[in-house]
């Protein structure tokens, strides 16, 4: 079975078309990159996936099931934004913490949890800063771990790189 099925889908930003009928499946275990140049419609293709945009036309499945209509939060996808999108205010314990705390965690999962996955982004030794007072890779690293530390059923990682 694919984990992931996009058929015939459309994102129109009133006279925009962002997404015209982008149709592929991604099997479980199963890696995909969606490259192209700026303003092809990528962004607008992860969003829809991750239920922060709605979709004009067409059907996404996960696992099967149409998710169109299910709500961001219940549809058990992790992603990391391209903007890193980190608390400010938290150090880059709290902010690995974060998602967990959101799904009612046991204070003692999110340590063992929040310290395999520090460990794993070599993280350790920052895990009390802020992250104004950490560098580029090192946000981009907390953002990607926010993403790692749950189990999820599909994980989307955005990423601005020059083609």
């Amino acid at each position: 079975m694919d984990k992931l099925v996009l058929e015939n889908v459309y994102k129109n930003y009133g006279e925009v078309e962002a997404v015209k009928g982008l149709s592929f499946a991604v099997k479980d275990k199963e890696f995909l990159s969606i490259v192209g140049p700026s303003g092809c419609g990528k962004s607008s293709t992860l969003r829809m996936i991750a239920g922060l945009e709605v979709i004009t036309r067409g059907d996404i499945y996960l696992d099967g099931q149409i998710i169109n209509n299910i709500k961001a939060r219940d549809r058990d996808i992790a992603l990391a934004f391209e903007s890193y999108a980190l608390y400010p205010h938290l150090t880059a314990y709290k902010n690995l913490a974060f998602p967990l705390r959101a799904r009612k965690f046991n204070k003692s999962e999110i340590k063992e949890r929040v310290k395999s996955t520090a460990a794993f982004l070599h993280l350790e030794e920052y895990r009390d800063m802020k992250p104004g007072a950490l560098s580029g890779g090192q946000q981009q690293r907390i953002s990607l771990g926010r993403a790692l530390i749950r189990q999820a059923s599909i994980y989307l990682l955005m990423n601005r790189s020059p083609i």
